[in-house]
């Protein structure tokens, strides 16, 4: 079975650019998180990545947090106050 194409690789990489720095990732239910770092994955056939936050290399008191990308509502730049993406 060949990969399908991604359907995520701005969002990827806007998190992954953004390493080090507090970002704020909103998700379809409404939750909220904090980011400061994130692995990322896909599974065969997936064209949305699975994102495990704050674990490589991880900070301390940060939670933990696992969300697929097509989740994701927004993202925010805490210091500039502004959404950064948004989900089309």
């Amino acid at each position: 079975m060949a990969q399908p194409p991604v359907l995520d690789e701005d969002l990827v990489k806007l998190l992954r650019d953004r390493d080090g720095v507090e970002t704020v990732v909103m998700l379809q239910d409404g939750r909220r998180l904090v980011v400061y770092d994130i692995a990322w994955g896909y599974d065969l056939g997936d064209q949305w990545a699975h994102v495990t936050t704050n674990i490589s290399p991880g900070r301390e008191g940060a939670a933990v947090d696992l969300f697929w990308t097509s989740e994701v509502d927004s993202v925010i730049d805490p210091d500039a106050g502004r959404k950064i993406y948004t989900a089309s």
